[in-house]
């Protein structure tokens, strides 16, 4: 059984990108054809419909495919637009964060599976006054939630600082969920929501 490539960049490859572009071009002539054919009905009408439409193939060149992948990124864009800004990801691990317009908080759940710890009992006391209930949040569930703020100053000054891990979440927080948020309460705030 052939191996299944799973590279999610598989487009990027010169090879297949022809072979892609190749591919749509021979079905874009054999629509000609068939169109041709089914309007003259003679096997002559489909070679002149083949004809005309490699004609038309080939003055489109590289236009035609992406004119083709059009609808496609529409659909896309728009059935991802919900969650533009509010996906987060780390180390091939969703993270559950929220910003309520003020502050951006992540869920205790996701702290754990981002340092790969087990519960902690002495969750609350490290985060004193920097965690809420998800119903205070307004959030459905009963996680608790830490301000990111917070747990971006824990993994500083913890005695494991320097662990590779837990310096990457700290860049990740940093870089991917804080400054971005910052910005955009920053654009509310500049037109006053």
């Amino acid at each position: 059984m052939p191996e299944i490539d799973d590279d999610p960049l598989w487009l990027n490859s010169p090879v297949k990108r022809r072979l892609f572009r190749s591919a749509c071009y021979v079905l874009m002539v054999g629509f000609g054809a068939l169109l041709a054919w089914a309007a003259s009905g003679s096997k002559w009408g489909a070679l002149a419909g083949a004809v005309a439409m490699a004609f038309g193939v080939g003055m489109a060149g590289g236009r035609l495919v992406d004119l083709l992948m059009v609808p496609f990124g529409l659909v896309r864009r728009h059935s991802l637009a919900q969650l533009e800004g509010r996906h987060y990801s780390f180390a091939g691990q969703a993270l559950d964060i929220h910003d309520d317009g003020r502050e951006c908080w992540i869920a205790e759940h996701s702290i754990r599976k981002a340092l790969g710890h087990a519960r902690d009992d002495a969750f609350k006391a490290r985060f004193a006054n920097q965690w809420r209930e998800a119903r205070e949040l307004g959030l459905p569930g009963q996680a608790l939630w830490v301000r990111v703020s917070a747990l971006h100053q824990h993994l500083a000054d913890a005695p494991e600082r320097m662990d590779p891990r837990r310096v990457r979440l700290r860049t990740y927080l940093d870089r991917d969920v804080m400054q971005p948020a910052e910005r955009r309460h920053a654009e509310a705030r500049r037109l006053g929501r």
